[in-house]
């Protein structure tokens, strides 16, 4: 019977100490990369890595919702700076569907990656496909769309602040008939925002219409669909709190064509800033996110999890925005 590889062999090979073989094995940071490539190659060669540990440590899985969302690419930009070229990132899309989601995560080989980090779809109801990932040994991040229930690391946004925050300033600013589009009637995101603005409201002895809260997926039609609900009922908003720029420019746009003036006749804000949001005529309104230091603040944990292969598994990360005041909800004066 062959006499099975350690890594003393491998640093007697390379005249190195063992625990500095340990160390550029789990990619310590103190390891310079040449050390690290001689190492990895001595272990592949002995026997004592085959090439699916190999691929297994070098990759992270990414699963997001959307393919077109800004939110993920400024997120994802400043993880692929933290993790630098430690690991590859393999990203996949959901396009905001549990099923899609599910079949991911199902087909990820968990001898090919080291860990998940997954934002949800909007319909996702419960996290079993992810606890049985966890099962076969791929530990779960879960960012910006969670289901607190899942016992796994989080990382997110104070989505009651943000939605506090928009509400709040069109309130001060003298709106007081303010219309919410809000996505996904499950999604833990709408149900914060949707606490914090009737908080505001009640806070401020408005009572709630329910005709100014409408659900819907937030498509381009759906966004015209509602926008022209909210212009045509008998008591006409004064303010629209909308979930993103493209949503919001596209409200502005129909205003226009009905001919009310923004936001002389009706104010409109977004959960998410952009760099075209400072741009607009008038410019938006808008909720910045802070997704470099989210992004970043993964890739350390993920750096961390990979290299140690130990975590904690109640972390949950909240990260604070900061509300971006523009022309688009300044009370005309």
């Amino acid at each position: 019977m062959a006499k099975k590889v350690t890594i003393y062999d491998i640093a007697e090979k390379l005249g190195l100490s063992p625990s500095t073989v340990s160390r550029a094995l789990s990619g310590n940071s103190l390891i310079t990369s040449k050390t690290r490539e001689r190492v990895i190659a001595a272990a592949v060669e002995t026997g004592y890595l085959s090439p699916k540990m190999l691929n297994k440590a070098m990759t992270i899985a990414v699963v997001i919702p959307e393919s077109d969302n800004s939110f993920y690419q400024q997120l994802l930009t400043a993880l692929q700076y933290t993790v630098q070229d430690h690991y590859l990132l393999a990203i996949h899309y959901s396009f905001n569907s549990v099923m899609i989601e599910k079949e991911i995560v199902a087909r990820l080989d968990p001898s090919r990656v080291c860990c998940l980090l997954i934002s949800q779809s909007m319909d996702t109801s419960n996290s079993s496909h992810l606890t049985e990932l966890e099962r076969k040994g791929v530990p779960v991040i879960c960012f910006n769309r969670v289901h607190y229930q899942q016992p796994c690391p989080k990382f997110v946004t104070d989505n009651y602040m943000d939605a506090y925050m928009l509400t709040n300033h069109l309130v001060t600013s003298g709106y007081r008939r303010i219309g919410f589009a809000a996505k996904h009637i499950s999604c833990p995101i709408y149900k914060q925002r949707i606490k914090a603005y009737k908080d505001v409201l009640n806070e401020n002895e408005i009572a709630f219409n329910p005709d100014y809260l409408i659900y819907s997926e937030q498509t381009i039609e759906d966004i015209h669909e509602v926008t022209t609900r909210f212009i045509n009922l008998p008591a006409r908003p004064d303010a629209l709190i909308l979930p993103d720029f493209t949503a919001t420019l596209q409200a502005i746009s129909i205003a226009k064509l009905k001919h009310l003036s923004v936001p002389g006749d009706l104010a409109v804000v977004s959960f998410q800033d952009g760099p075209e949001c400072k741009y607009m005529t008038p410019s938006i309104t808008a909720i910045e996110h802070p997704c470099a230091e989210m992004g970043a603040e993964i890739g350390k944990f993920v750096l961390s999890l990979c290299r140690e292969q130990t975590y904690n598994r109640e972390t949950v990360r909240i990260f604070s925005s900061n509300l971006v005041i523009r022309g688009s909800s300044l009370p005309v004066v």
